[in-house]
C-alpha cells in the first residue's frame, strides 16, 4: 500500500488496544492490510477483538480501528463495532438519523462530562453501522483549505468554506478540471480529496470498503467472511493455474522445431 504513515509505531496506544484483548505482540504481528490504514490514520479492514466483561464472560467483536490525535496532540483509538443497525450511541434525532444515513456528514453539539459544550462531526461507516465523530477543531478544516488554496492556486468562496467547514462537499474548478473536497472521517486527517466532480464524490463514498479492497475480507473469523474469503482464495487459485498453463503452453511451442 502506499499510504504515508503519520503514527509512529511507538504512539500506539497499547494500552487502549488491550482493553480489546490485542496485546502488542499481536497487534504488531497483524498483517500490513492493517498496520498500513492504522498508522496512517485511515479505517482498518474488520478485525477481531474481545471483550471481557465483569462476570467472566468474553465476546468476540468484529469491529474496525482508528488512531487520531485529540485537541493536545496525543494518540487515541477509536473502535467501531460491526452492527446490523445503526448504533445511535450519540443519541442523533430521527433527521440526524435520516442524514448519516445516506452518507452524509453532519455537525452537532455535545456537552462534555464538565460542562463544557463542543462541536463534532459525525458520519456512519457503511459496513459496521458505527458513528464516527471528530471534534471539528482537531479537523483544521480553516488550515487544510488555505493550504490547498496554495498548492491548487485557486480562491474559495465564503460559502464554499462555510459549506467544507459544515461537513458538506465542495466541488471545485482547477483548471479544465473539476475537483470535490470535503470531510470524511473514513480517511486519515478526516478530509478527502476527489478528482472529478461532486458525482464522482458520491461515486466513491458509496463505495464499500471491502469491495474496493477484497484482498481485505476473512481477517475477522465470522461465518460470512469465512464464505467471502474463500470465494477470493478460490479465484485467486484459479487465476494462478491459467497463468501456469499458458507459461506452459508457451514453453510447449517454444521447443517445436
Amino acid at each position: 500500500m502506499n499510504e504515508k504513515n503519520i503514527f509512529l509505531k511507538e504512539e500506539i496506544p497499547y494500552a487502549q488496544f488491550e482493553m480489546i484483548s490485542i496485546d502488542r505482540k499481536s497487534l504488531q504481528s497483524m498483517p500490513r492490510e492493517i498496520l498500513d490504514p492504522l498508522l496512517s490514520g485511515s479505517l482498518t479492514p474488520i478485525i477481531q477483538a474481545r471483550v471481557d466483561t465483569r462476570n467472566g464472560n468474553s465476546y468476540a467483536i468484529p469491529m474496525k480501528a482508528q488512531l487520531v490525535r485529540d485537541e493536545k496532540g496525543d494518540v487515541q483509538l477509536l473502535a467501531y463495532p460491526l452492527h446490523k443497525d445503526i448504533d445511535n450511541v450519540l443519541g442523533l434525532n430521527r433527521h440526524e438519523l435520516d442524514k448519516v444515513g445516506k452518507g452524509e456528514v453532519i455537525t452537532k453539539d455535545f456537552t462534555q462530562k464538565d460542562g463544557t459544550r463542543t462541536q463534532r462531526f459525525v458520519q456512519m461507516d457503511p459496513e459496521t453501522k458505527s458513528l464516527m465523530y471528530r471534534d471539528v477543531a482537531t479537523l483544521q478544516l480553516p488550515e487544510r483549505l488555505k493550504d490547498m488554496e496554495k498548492v491548487k492556486d485557486i480562491e474559495l468562496g465564503q460559502n464554499q468554506k462555510e459549506a467544507v467547514q459544515e461537513g458538506k462537499p465542495v466541488e471545485l474548478n482547477v483548471g479544465d478540471e473539476k475537483v470535490t473536497v470535503g470531510v470524511d472521517l473514513r480517511e486519515p486527517q478526516g478530509f478527502k480529496v476527489v478528482n472529478g466532480d461532486m458525482d464522482e464524490w458520491k461515486r466513491q463514498q458509496a463505495i464499500r470498503y471491502d469491495d474496493a479492497h477484497p484482498e481485505y475480507v476473512g481477517y475477522v473469523q465470522t461465518d460470512e467472511n469465512r464464505w467471502e474469503y474463500r470465494q477470493l482464495q478460490i479465484r485467486q487459485e484459479e487465476q494462478k493455474l491459467t497463468d501456469t498453463q499458458k507459461k506452459e503452453k508457451k514453453k510447449t511451442e517454444g521447443l517445436k522445431l
